[in-house]
């Protein structure tokens, strides 16, 4: 097959600064300071992408690349402490340390996607086997790379890095290449670098909190040679099936009914039964619940795999239908915030709404607090563009104040209400120009404002929480949102609203994020 992959043409002069014997420019990355980690990737961004325009053998491109690694790896980390895992709206810093990091893979993908080129567009090539697979894995991994990068800060993949990966991998299979170790020291082979792509792909990673991509590359990779693709699904679970389309720029699907097609001519099934049934004999044997649940009570490793089994062995189906609507509501982030606006609220005349006259119309208004402390903390107008029974698909243009992340608690106020809704961001995005949206699934119609403090005896200090009230009216609220490791099994602590103070003791974790604890007390 011809390959049609993204590069340059290059035809510029080689600046004369950029030093073209290897060994000489591994002396020169060397003297870069890596404890200026932005300064040395624009040096190093720019260095590669003069060199892929330049006119200039291609294994001599790639030998400098190959120079560079050592200090682009370093750089690589450097960077992703940056910007990986930071709520959003990235700040300035972090947006310029993506940036890099995503210019830094593009430009060493480009270097050896052109010696792939060189190569594979020669009449006779000598020596193929030897000649191919190392260009063919390094094009992949940067690409992968890339694709990880991504997925840290929700950003969608980039245009074609979808196509080529298909595309590279069809290659090396056609090539009987995918099985060559050319990094010894990962030890990945071309077909764990594109199965982990299509794996984490379906493991819904704009789902993921903080490091947990981490944790399911690590689950793949202690599992490697797990997954098939096949060329139909004669045989396996119609619960367990993937489509992927080679032939296209996108990811693979679950192919359950409600789906679009897959665009695309050339399909192909991921199976990965065998992934399924080892995470499942794993647990079984460090005494987990192969039943993958609901819970999200710890977000530990276990309760990772569980939900890894459930994605990959029993894809979920929406349990309520969602319905379009334009609406907007208020919201705030983090229990700090939803306490304070929560308090504001309380002190609200319940008579007086906040109405405009629209088109001869009264209509009811957001409530959006201006003074000091409330736009300290941060508060600002929301769309919402579907809504479900118990969750809502919010959207804002860039520009926005309030950071969210996936994981994160935040405070919805709906026009002419109350009280503040309490919720968890389930998923996030980042759309092209900096739009954000994400989903919300709403846990409290409404909460009270509480200081909650470990009783003597108990390490800790007086910190905001919030009582969260239940879903149906006049039941009891037994229920406490904290700061997160405040929960222990039969913890005292003290709660004091504005007119009394109860001691209560911990009983059942809810759920525990690295944002926040939920428990039920008694």
């Amino acid at each position: 097959m011809a390959l049609g992959l993204n590069v340059p043409v290059p035809s510029q002069p080689l600046p004369k600064d950029i030093e073209v014997n290897p060994k000489k420019a591994r002396a020169w990355v060397d003297t870069l300071p890596l404890t200026k980690t932005v300064e040395s990737a624009k040096v190093l961004v720019a260095t590669l992408s003069a060199l892929n325009n330049a006119k200039l053998p291609a294994e001599e491109r790639v030998a400098l690349v190959d120079a560079y690694r050592p200090v682009l790896n370093v750089l690589f980390d450097e960077l992703e402490a940056i910007y990986a895992y930071a709520s959003l709206p990235l700040q300035a810093r972090q947006q310029e340390a993506f940036s890099l990091a995503v210019d830094l893979n593009t430009q060493c993908s480009i270097a050896y996607k052109l010696l792939l080129l060189e190569k594979t567009n020669k009449m006779v090539l000598f020596n193929a086997k030897k000649a191919l697979p190392p260009p063919l894995y390094w094009s992949m991994a940067y690409l992968h790379a890339l694709m990880m990068q991504c997925y840290r800060v929700y950003h969608p993949v980039p245009a074609d890095v979808w196509r080529e990966l298909h595309m590279l991998h069809q290659y090396a299979e056609e090539q009987g290449f995918l099985t060559e170790v050319v990094d010894t020291e990962k030890n990945l082979t071309m077909r764990d670098l594109y199965s982990e792509a299509l794996l984490v792909s379906l493991a819904d990673p704009y789902r993921l909190m903080n490091q947990e991509l981490d944790r399911v590359l690590e689950v793949l990779r202690q599992n490697k040679g797990q997954v098939e693709l096949r060329n139909n699904a004669e045989g396996l679970n119609p619960q367990r099936l993937f489509i992927v389309a080679v032939d296209s720029d996108s990811a693979p699907k679950v192919l359950v009914q409600g789906n679009r097609p897959t665009a695309g001519n050339i399909l192909r099934v991921v199976d990965p039964t065998k992934l399924v049934d080892r995470l499942q004999q794993r647990l079984r044997s460090s005494g987990g619940s192969t039943t993958p649940g609901k819970s999200r009570a710890t977000h530990d490793l276990t309760d990772l795999v569980s939900r890894l089994i459930r994605l990959w062995g029993d894809p979920p189906k929406r349990q309520f239908r969602r319905s379009p609507t334009d609406s907007s509501v208020a919201l705030c982030s983090g229990i700090r915030a939803i306490c304070h606006f929560t308090e504001l609220a309380a002190q609200e005349d319940p008579e007086a709404d906040a109405q405009a006259i629209r088109d001869g119309h009264t209509v009811p208004l957001l409530k959006i607090p201006d003074d000091s402390v409330s736009v300290g903390l941060g508060i600002e107008v929301w769309q919402v563009l579907n809504q479900s029974a118990n969750g809502l698909r919010m959207h804002r243009e860039a520009g926005g104040k309030v950071a969210v992340t996936v994981g994160e608690t935040v405070g919805v106020r709906f026009v002419g209400g109350k009280t503040w809704n309490v919720g968890i961001v389930r998923w996030l995005t980042l759309l092209e120009g900096d739009a954000l949206e994400f989903g919300v699934e709403l846990v409290a119609p409404s909460a009270e404002s509480i200081v909650i403090e470990p009783t003597i005896g108990s390490a800790g200090r007086p910190a905001p929480a919030l009582r969260l009230y239940p879903l149906l009216p006049g039941a009891e609220s037994d229920t406490l949102l904290t700061n997160p490791d405040t929960f222990a099994d039969l913890r005292e602590f003290e709660l004091r609203d504005v007119s009394a103070s109860t001691t209560v003791r911990a009983t059942t974790l809810v759920e525990r994020t690295s944002r926040f604890d939920m428990f039920q007390f008694q």
